[in-house]
This record gives C-alpha cells, sequence and structure tokens, in this order.
C-alpha cells in the first residue's frame, strides 16, 4: 500500500513539474510576442529610427537563440528560464527607452522639406 501511495505521488509530482515547465515556456514565448509586437508598433508610428529598430531585431534574435538553446534538450533549467527573463527584462528597458527618447524617423529629412 505504502508503494502505491509513494509511486502516486510521485507521479503527481512528475505531471506538475511538467505542467511548470510548459507554463514558463508559454510565459517567455508570450513575452517573446508581446516585445516583437511593442517594436513593430515604435516601428509603424515613427518613433524607432531604422537604427534603434535594427539593434532591437537583433536584440530579440539573441534571445530567440537562448530559447531555442534552451529547449533544445527538451528542459529549460531554472537557470535557464533566469537568463531568458534576464535578457527579456534588459530588451523590454531598452524597447521603452529607445520608443520615448524623441528621436524620429524622417524628422532630419522633414526639416528641409
Amino acid at each position: 500500500m505504502t508503494r502505491i501511495v509513494t509511486r502516486s505521488v510521485l507521479v503527481a509530482l512528475a505531471a506538475l513539474t511538467a505542467t511548470a515547465a510548459a507554463a514558463s515556456a508559454d510565459e517567455i514565448d508570450r513575452r517573446q510576442a508581446l516585445q516583437e509586437q511593442r517594436i513593430q508598433q515604435g516601428a509603424r508610428s515613427g518613433q524607432l529610427t531604422g537604427r534603434e529598430y535594427r539593434a532591437l531585431e537583433a536584440e530579440q534574435a539573441r534571445i530567440r537563440e537562448l530559447e531555442r538553446r534552451a529547449k533544445a534538450d527538451g528542459y529549460v533549467s531554472a537557470s535557464e528560464r533566469a537568463q531568458i527573463r534576464s535578457a527579456q527584462d534588459n530588451a523590454s528597458r531598452h524597447i521603452r527607452a529607445e520608443s520615448t527618447d524623441n528621436e524620429r524617423r524622417g524628422t532630419f529629412w522633414r526639416r528641409w522639406w
């Protein structure tokens, strides 16, 4: 009887761990998509210059590479999640800073026309 209970507990813990890992992977993907939308919105509205846009896209590519390497073995460890979240935090700050720095796409040329 004790073995059955122990196995049941272990199976439940394994399922809970797998669910938590999948949820954190979904959170990473969701946040990545939101950051991509913010960059695209900034580019469409002119809040980002071409150089800023390219730099932010390159940063997103580096985060996608971190995520790809973390998921390569089928398991994203806590340290890998922390590294990705830290990179996403930095990227979010960069997106905000570049979007609100009062540099606008095309402002130089508009002065002369």
